[in-house]
């Protein structure tokens, strides 16, 4: 590792090798590739753009989650531009590699031959996610006081789109350690699968770029000999991310000019450059603190993101599905933008990337995706522009960024905080290029907070370059995040009949163009919680009746349902829910839910195992039926927490029946 990151930091600032050669080296290092479906023979076909200098490709595919790539199943000639896998099952997620071996030597790998890649997840109309998980929004005192109607709607659109939530509210002495503590405990008790940081969050702070043998330099390159050293320690939200992890702060360095960078011993500043230990916890930051260069205060431009978030979530705005590339640094062989080409092919397809200037193509268009790099300073990009820019300019929904100094996003006028504070756009934000992340998986449904989860896991499984795993590694945005967003139904309404034992729901068709149907969700709390729909079928009208509503208060969503293609496939899509409640409802005699207590299930995508929780250790049997209804698994739950072994179902999608509930699971 030392000897790789040496070469990459003397060669990165001299190299501009092969100026014949038409493409940049972020084409280069990456497959310009998406995929399409044939439903009726089955098939994939994964379609890429030639290269003139390909020699070949190799194709490698597992099915979504493994960690193992195995061996290749197609070698192809450097003239290929599709490769047809008819050896797929339309129940069952993939992900494909596609290596790229050019003619061009490698001047990080001499005397070896320049590879591209590209990834793919890819499935036939996957399944809708019903249940996202528990949401800790983490709140700053300052935002709560001035802004708790905008956060008010937050939540209920976190808890309109399957999550639950849990909220705390920081006071303005909390510490990192505070936070983390907190953070912990809330997992233990609740769990937790995202955390939203509102406001200024205290920001952990680990490295020691420059001191560390094997990192003798920072990402962006800026060594201990440089007048503006970017040594030490950068800030690392990832730390929040961490539930059990070796965090050390046992050595120091003084070398970066920033004092915030410098990392003493014993200063609650980290040593890891390294994430140390899983991340399980995917963190994302919302911080308009000390950004003077915009003409709003921390309050107006967090009232502005939250609301135009909310019109995005809700399928008020209309992006164009294509990203645009702006390589500042398209000489330097390192292709920092490789990550981005390839993932936006996958996430848009064909067309899905056109190479200009980001901030001129977004002025009077919505883009979905940006990526740029160049030379930098905290607050600036050479080639694309500066935070003060973001009074009146927008880039793209989701822009990647990559240049010197501004990944040290706690710094004044920051510019991957500042990108959140257009007007219009600019969502999310990521620092890509060292390491490149990974956001393929945004094309079939996945959250923001989930690539970064992904991305900072990453060690050698994708071709992700260097300072993969680091601790620099941060989401700027709403973690929930998804690309495309549909609308919801225009309105619900609710009634019961003269008993008060039952509840017809009614709703007004969503406006969204192609809706295939409606899902219908109910929960005990105004906190979420909603599980699978009733519906055990998708509703094509717009009335549904609730035979065996709970006893008080019912709350229920209605949500918008279609099929989504894009440049890797399909996937079942839904709004966010259309929501109401109902109250004094009476339930006659034993209700089904008082004998049929909530229970979770876990993981969702397995080949060994399923594990069930449960809030007592009443005995029930569990079912397990196939797509096709038949049961292929009967046992008995005796307990509060079980395993069920299920290593001997074929791979597909099954479904899990406790007392009139279910969950559904894919086998692989």
């Amino acid at each position: 590792m030392r000897k790789i990151i040496n070469h990459t930091l003397t060669i990165l600032l001299i190299l501009q090798l092969n100026d014949g050669i038409t493409q940049t080296y972020s084409n280069h290092r990456a497959v310009e590739a998406y995929a399409q479906w044939n439903e009726e023979e089955p098939s994939v076909s994964i379609r890429w753009k030639f290269n003139e200098n390909a020699q070949s490709y190799t194709i490698y595919k597992r099915r979504y989650s493994s960690t193992d790539w195995g061996n290749s199943i197609a070698s192809l000639s450097g003239n290929d531009t599709i490769y047809v896998d008819n050896d797929v099952d339309t129940l069952i997620v993939y992900e494909y590699a596609i290596e790229k071996t050019t003619n061009i030597i490698d001047p990080f790998d001499r005397p070896n031959l320049l590879k591209g890649y590209s990834y793919i997840t890819t499935a036939h109309k996957k399944p809708a996610v019903h249940s996202r998980g528990t949401m800790g929004l983490i709140v700053t005192e300052n935002i709560e006081t001035n802004l708790s109607a905008e956060v008010k709607v937050l939540i209920q659109d976190l808890h309109a789109d399957g999550w639950k939530v849990f909220k705390e509210v920081l006071s303005s002495t909390a510490s990192v350690s505070d936070v983390s503590l907190l953070i912990k405990a809330r997992n233990k008790q609740f769990g937790c699968n995202a955390i939203y940081l509102l406001g200024h969050v205290p920001v952990p702070y680990s490295g020691l770029y420059c001191e560390d043998p094997d990192y003798p330099g920072p990402p962006d390159g800026h060594g201990k000999t440089d007048a503006n050293s970017h040594c030490g320690a950068w800030p690392s939200d990832v730390y929040y991310g961490v539930i059990d992890g070796a965090w050390t702060d046992l050595d120091s360095t003084t070398l970066g000019k920033r004092e915030e960078n410098k990392n003493r011993i014993g200063d609650g500043k980290f040593d890891n450059i390294r994430i140390p230990g899983e991340v399980s916890i995917g963190v994302g930051r919302v911080d308009f603190s000390n950004l003077p260069a915009l003409n709003k205060s921390e309050i107006e431009l967090t009232r502005q993101y939250l609301n135009k978030i909310h019109l995005y979530k809700t399928g008020q705005v209309r992006l164009i599905q294509q990203g645009i590339i702006e390589d500042n640094f398209n000489s330097l062989a390192e292709g920092f933008g490789a990550g981005a080409v390839r993932d936006f092919y996958a996430i848009c397809g064909k067309d899905g990337v056109i190479y200009d200037d980001v901030l001129n193509n977004t002025q009077n268009k919505n883009y979905a995706l940006s990526y740029t790099c160049g030379a930098g300073w905290y607050y600036l990009c050479n080639g694309f522009g500066a935070t003060i820019n973001f009074n009146s300019r927008n880039a793209a929904a989701f822009n990647h960024l990559f240049g010197s100094f501004f990944g040290d996003f706690d710094s004044e006028n920051n510019l991957l905080r500042g990108s959140l504070a257009s007007s219009k756009l600019g969502y999310a934000c990521i620092y890509s290029g060292r390491p490149k992340w990974l956001s393929h998986s945004l094309a079939l449904g996945d959250t923001y907070g989930e690539i970064t989860k992904l991305s900072q896991n990453s060690w050698k499984n994708y071709d992700a370059g260097y300072y993969q795993n680091s601790t620099q590694m941060a989401l700027m945005g709403d973690p929930s995040l998804r690309h495309f967003m549909i609308l919801p139904p225009k309105s619900i309404s609710l009634k019961s009949n003269q008993d008060r034992n039952k509840v017809t729901i009614e709703w007004e068709v969503s406006a969204e163009n192609d809706v295939i149907g409606y899902h219908i969700y109910r929960s005990q709390n105004s906190s979420g919680d909603y599980g699978n729909p009733i519906n055990s079928s998708l509703i094509k009208g717009t009335e549904f009746e609730d035979n065996q509503p709970y006893e008080g208060t019912n709350y229920y969503l209605v949500k918008a349902v279609k099929i989504t293609q894009t440049g890797s496939g399909s996937f079942t899509n839904m709004s966010l829910g259309r929501a109401d409640s109902i109250d004094n409802i009476r339930v006659n005699n034993a209700s089904v839910h008082a004998i049929s207590p909530l229970f979770k299930l876990y993981p969702t995508i397995t080949n060994q195992n399923i594990h069930i929780s449960r809030d007592n250790n009443q005995l029930v049997y569990l079912y397990i039926r196939n797509n096709l209804g038949k049961i292929v698994i009967k046992n008995q739950l005796h307990s509060r927490n079980q395993e069920i072994d299920v290593s001997s179902l074929k791979a597909g999608l099954y479904y899990l029946h406790i007392n009139g509930k279910y969950e559904q699971f894919l086998k692989y």
